[in-house]
């Protein structure tokens, strides 16, 4: 098998309102915080639930879809590639993170209209049907 793939998707529900930021060379990109849960049954047969946070990066145009619908609460899905990265924080130390690239973004508990990187919402002026 020649193709390799790195790619993730998650349902969720969103920790807070999207913040957008305009970078210096005019790009909009935002962090999200992303929750999903996950129930497992213990060996008493009591049931535990754990939520699990990840980091969601959404550059250009597709915010546009974010900052609509990326409200507090709001059940979203993403999709993209796992990215890792590292940098060193304020006070010196050296840091890693995990973080998915969003390049699809839906929020599912609106209309279900989908938004992703290569369609805008409601622009059907240039399609081939």
């Amino acid at each position: 098998m020649n193709a390799l793939m790195n790619q993730v998707q998650l349902i969720g529900r969103l920790g807070a309102d999207a913040e957008i930021k305009t970078t210096s060379q005019d790009t909009k990109v935002c962090t999200l915080r992303l929750a999903t849960n996950e129930r497992i049954k213990l060996r008493n047969g009591e049931w535990k639930e754990t939520t699990q946070w990840h980091t969601c990066v959404v550059w250009g145009e597709l915010n546009r879809a974010v900052e609509k619908y990326g409200k507090k609460g709001a059940q979203i899905l993403v999709s993209g590639p796992l990215q890792y990265r590292e940098y060193v924080d304020s006070q010196g130390i050296k840091r890693s993170v995990a973080e998915i690239k969003v390049n699809h973004f839906m929020a599912l508990d609106y209309t279900s209209r989908e938004v992703d990187s290569r369609t805008e919402e409601g622009n059907d002026a240039d399609l081939p049907f």
